[in-house]
């Protein structure tokens, strides 16, 4: 209601009487909802009317408003000479401006814009063949998409033209400049297309194989991890009177003590903590099922976050953003930040800065007190203990414990060993052979 952000009648008639009017007190109860605050959600309504009484003189109607029509009316502010209405830069404005038209849209006044880029249909095609048939998740098919597209411009969209050296030629192209990983990636999607392509017809299976794959030197680095004693100083700097703080220190005890990814941070719902069984269920990379028990100081931070932080909105999504408009999380750049920041405020000298730092030092605290690799692994949810074999590389006593000793000898003076003939070197070395006299 939009008495919530105004007092005075006089302001609510105008507002109410503006060519806005009809949509304003909607646009209200959408701001209230989403959490903007008094200032902010007042400012959002100010800026709506003032656009609303801009176009009407300029005989644009309100199903008209795109990015062309706020553009304009961010030039007309600095010399806004409306009524009740005062010139400036309004830096917010656009800000602003951008929610509401988002409200309209979502009320079905505006029409939302049509993409401007139309992809191939083979990308379509390969999209659709990911999602339905690899059970890829949405993060992998953007990823591959995007290899695609680019590996579209240089090989061309007539699959049955395509040989093994130009593809070979555009993986090349695509990679140069690049790391391990990017490669790794290109090469990985240009298969998983072609493999696509030849189930489908279009082109020879074996083009697939001639694909080259990067090297992959797997266990040539330790991982970055933190000491027990740093993990907890990262904890300690969040501000649990705080919201932003309460979700924090939840989100990064999930790191720390069961080691999620921060993708499984994001796709956590309030359905999949089960709260009776003190477990938690993930679905990882290629949509695998699977439950952590849920340890306690991680079940209490994450009730203190729903109870005290978490906004009183209607989002699954377990954790949302810390202002407004509430929303899911979305990137993985929110989780690597929020750790960045807990590792300057504690002032810790880390290895690396993202949220898989936590993951490793998981890992490193849980080998350290004694569980075995193959628990590890089942809490990691690697699919190869290979993967896992790594961090007893960390642990310098479980390396002691598993090397085998060198033996001794008391060396001998050089002088004590005659220097061999070159007959009786060789004899020392070579193998007899059998010789069979032939019979004559």
């Amino acid at each position: 209601m939009l008495e919530t952000f105004f007092e005075k009648r006089f302001v609510l008639e105008r507002f109410r009487a503006s060519p806005v009017g009809s949509h304003i007190d909607g646009f209200a109860t959408s701001l209230i909802a989403q959490g903007y605050s008094f200032q902010a959600g007042g400012s959002c309504l100010r800026h709506a009317v003032h656009l609303g009484r801009w176009m009407e003189p300029q005989d644009i109607v309100l199903a008209a408003l795109d990015e062309a029509v706020i553009a304009s009316f961010m030039r007309h502010l600095p010399d806004c000479d409306c009524d009740d209405e005062r010139a400036g830069s309004h830096e917010r404005a656009l800000a602003r401006l951008r929610v509401f038209r988002r409200y309209l849209q979502d009320v079905g006044v505006v029409a939302r814009p049509t993409p401007t880029i139309v992809d191939d249909p083979l990308v379509t095609e390969f999209v659709t063949w990911m999602r339905q048939q690899r059970g890829a998740s949405e993060q992998t098919v953007k990823a591959f998409s995007r290899v695609v597209r680019r590996l579209l411009a240089l090989v061309g969209n007539d699959p049955g033209a395509y040989t093994v050296h130009a593809l070979r030629k555009a993986v090349v192209a695509l990679t140069e400049g690049h790391g391990d990983a990017t490669a790794e990636q290109v090469a990985t999607a240009t298969r998983s297309f072609v493999r696509q392509l030849a189930v489908r017809g279009q082109c020879s299976i074996d083009l697939a194989d001639g694909i080259p794959r990067p090297a992959q030197w797997t266990q040539t680095t330790l991982p970055k991890h933190l000491s027990s004693e740093d993990v907890e100083k990262l904890l300690a700097t969040c501000d649990v009177s705080t919201a932003t703080g309460l979700r924090d220190r939840a989100v990064m005890l999930l790191l720390a003590r069961l080691g999620l990814r921060a993708d499984d941070v994001l796709r956590l719902l309030l359905a999949d903590v089960d709260w009776k069984a003190a477990t938690v269920r993930l679905v990882g990379k290629g949509r695998h099922e699977s439950r952590l028990p849920l340890p306690q100081e991680v079940g209490d931070a994450l009730l203190a976050y729903i109870d005290r932080g978490r906004p009183r909105i209607v989002e699954e999504h377990l954790f949302l953003t810390a202002r407004a408009p509430w929303a899911p999380i979305r990137n993985n750049s929110t989780i690597a930040q929020l750790v960045e920041k807990a590792i300057r405020r504690a002032g810790v000298d880390a290895p690396s800065f993202g949220s898989h730092v936590l993951r490793h030092s998981a890992a490193t605290s849980m080998l350290r007190d004694g569980a075995s690799l193959d628990g590890i692994a089942s809490i990691l949810r690697h699919r190869s203990i290979d993967t896992t074999v790594v961090y007893a590389r960390v642990d310098q006593g479980l390396l002691g414990s598993v090397a085998q000793p060198w033996t001794t000898a008391t060396p001998q003076p050089a002088s004590s060993y005659p220097p061999p003939t070159p007959s009786a070197a060789l004899k020392s070395v070579a193998q007899p052979w059998l010789l069979e006299v032939p019979s004559c």
